[in-house]
């Protein structure tokens, strides 16, 4: 199969994906990497020696693939060799089974069903564990379907696992149908570092941001297509059109442009984690301030009005201008979105140590609302959205958000 296009192996993945392909079959079109085995694996059904089976022998960038879609990987060595063998025969190299590090002691991974008892784990006593549900120690996230990141919980009074441990934990969904399939994620011991957590889960399932970039871009395509036509809609360029189709025109380009930045972001993320912006030029807070100035216009066609105090002085910030101006943007955008006509909002701009700090006023729709609600703010998707995804992205470049009491703040690494 070496000689035979990708795209070829692609189109016939999808031609042929779906539950019952075999895993010998999925694990030949896995050997040939993410783009000509993507579709058969996030239809395929496949035992968990199936999976480890496809697993061993797939290229490095179906990893991050196999550990959304099946992470509960098994030793059953003479069945798992029973798969590969006919497998290695195609591939242009032998096959031979990844291993994966050990897990540290005072971590352990978990997954639940859709109704929150946990029925797996990895690195910690299954009987201790296994039928716990965790739907109401963290009922706001499960709700709402949400990632939740440190929280708090004690499960057992003795025994090993006895004492508080910090949990964090993602939805999981059904590739077929979509339906909610419960939570996956991990529980560190009180005491043990996020780093260390992070180092762990890394040497785990290895990030191969190249197959994420790879997906982004195939994720443009149909966008681009999608907004074009809808602004041919729009615009009557090919004749008139009715007054309803062309609102639903412009509701349609609205919301492809809204997921078309959110790719934006997620490209932004993986050349973060892939260190390719790392040791670029450092900027001034022009492109920051006239971004604000910016939220402070549109802000105005509301109604709504926006103060800025800017003491920050000259000073340079650790990030290329396009990022730091693209994280702003979204998270100045996110805080003035629940604001009402005649509302005043304040923003301050400052240095705290080795940080740019931008704050900015809650504004009273989100007063006295805690860290969790607002960041699960159903009624508000698109801020919800932003600033989650402000969150993450400044974390990864040594900032973080800080929800205050009467104002959320932005800090940047300063460049010394």
């Amino acid at each position: 199969m070496q000689h035979i296009p990708d795209d070829l192996l692609s189109a016939t993945a999808r031609a042929i994906a779906g539950n019952e392909v075999p895993a010998e079959l999925v694990a030949l079109f896995a050997v040939r990497g993410a783009a000509a085995s993507a579709a058969l694996l996030a239809a395929a059904d496949l035992t968990p020696v199936g999976w480890s089976a496809v697993r061993a022998v797939a290229a490095d960038d179906v990893l991050p693939l196999l550990a959304a879609l099946e992470p509960r990987v098994v030793t059953a060595e003479p069945e798992i060799h029973q798969v590969l063998e006919p497998v290695a025969a195609h591939a242009a190299q032998p096959a031979e089974p990844r291993k994966d590090p050990a897990l540290p002691a005072g971590l352990f991974r978990w997954e639940t069903g859709p109704t929150g008892e946990i029925d797996w784990v990895e690195g910690a006593p299954r009987a201790a564990l296994v039928g716990r549900s965790l739907s109401e120690a963290f009922a706001d996230p499960f709700a709402a379907r949400l990632p939740f990141a440190d929280e708090a919980l004690v499960l057992v009074e003795e025994g090993a696992l006895a004492g508080e441990w910090r949990w964090s934990g993602a939805p999981t969904f059904f590739a077929d149908t979509g339906r909610f399939a419960g939570y996956r994620g991990v529980a560190r011991r009180e005491g043990m570092s996020p780093e260390a957590v992070t180092e762990a889960v890394a040497a785990q399932v290895p990030v191969q941001d190249d197959g994420l970039r790879e997906l982004m871009h195939e994720l443009r395509t149909p966008l681009n297509a999608i907004i074009g036509f809808g602004e041919i809609i729009e615009g009557q360029y090919l004749g008139p059109a009715h007054r309803a189709y062309r609102e639903r025109a412009t509701e349609i380009v609205r919301q492809a442009r809204s997921l078309s930045d959110a790719v934006d972001n997620l490209d932004l993320a993986a050349r973060l984690r892939s260190g390719r912006m790392q040791g670029q030029e450092t900027s001034s807070l022009e492109p920051i301030r006239s971004t604000l100035e910016d939220v402070r216009a549109h802000a105005g066609l509301r109604q709504l009005r926006i103060g800025i105090e800017d003491r920050a002085g000259a000073i340079r910030i650790a990030l290329p201008p396009a990022l730091g101006e693209r994280l702003v943007r979204q998270f100045a955008a996110a805080m003035v979105e629940p604001g009402v006509s005649g509302e005043q909002l304040n923003i301050v701009i400052d240095r705290l140590g080795s940080s740019l700090a931008i704050g900015i006023d809650r504004a009273t729709a989100l007063r006295g609302l805690s860290e969790r609600q607002i960041l699960a703010d159903r009624g508000r998707a698109g801020m919800r959205f932003a600033l989650r995804l402000v969150q993450g992205l400044a974390g990864m470049i040594g900032g973080r958000l800080d929800i205050g009491a009467d104002r959320l703040v932005l800090l940047l690494p300063v460049a010394e």
